[in-house]
């Protein structure tokens, strides 16, 4: 077995989906939290100078969908077939897109460009993006791709509750499966030991 170790801040975050698909494949690893103070000095060793950070017997990997994809592959959650890895695949980069709309409306700085960008965000792309979620989920019985966990519903419940900050009830009502999804992946047991026992962090 190889010797792992995942680099990232005290934080869910970016790095979060790394540690449940390890949880849930129950593999050992080093979750080295690294303090904000910290960054400035190891930032220059990091490669891109960005977290999270996967080290594989002294490799480093870097860029967070190359890691979840690595650990699913190694784990078994990539999906069974190459046509379910392909949509798993779709599904994380559509996770992708939802998030970076959120980000950009952060760091705009110009408050009627940001509320107009809010409100396309919940116009447009995000019922967009749920309502393809809730029919993969109807489709699957619960799951996004195939029969079983793969790392996109993994990174989906990471997802939602960045939606759900910028997102009001009403706007997710009409797609419970999503919420079901977050419940039920959550409870599984190897995944819900780790949220018990797991730092607790705002994000």
């Amino acid at each position: 077995m190889p010797r792992y170790k995942l680099i990232y801040f005290n934080a869910r975050g970016r790095g979060e989906v790394a540690r449940m698909l390890f949880a849930e494949a129950g593999v050992d690893y080093e979750d080295e939290r690294i303090e904000r103070s910290e960054w400035p000095v190891l930032k220059s060793k990091m490669p891109y100078g960005q977290l999270p950070v996967l080290e594989v017997d002294g490799v480093q990997i870097a860029q967070s969908t190359a890691i979840f994809r690595y650990l699913a592959r190694e784990f078994g959650y990539a999906g069974k077939t190459s046509i379910d890895q392909a949509l798993a695949d779709m599904f994380v980069c559509s996770c992708d897109d939802l998030v970076k709309p959120l980000i950009d409306i952060y760091r705009c700085k110009d408050e009627k460009t940001k509320e107009e960008m809010k409100q396309n965000f919940l116009d447009e792309t995000a019922p967009l993006y749920l309502s393809k979620f809730e029919e993969a989920l109807v489709l699957n019985n619960g799951y996004l791709v195939g029969d079983s966990l793969t790392w996109a519903d993994l990174v989906l419940i990471s997802t939602m509750p960045w939606v759900e900050k910028m997102v009001p009830p009403e706007t997710l009502a009409p797609f419970p499966k999503i919420k079901d999804h977050k419940v039920r992946i959550e409870s599984l047991p190897k995944i819900a030991s780790w949220i018990e026992k797991r730092p607790k962090t705002d994000m």
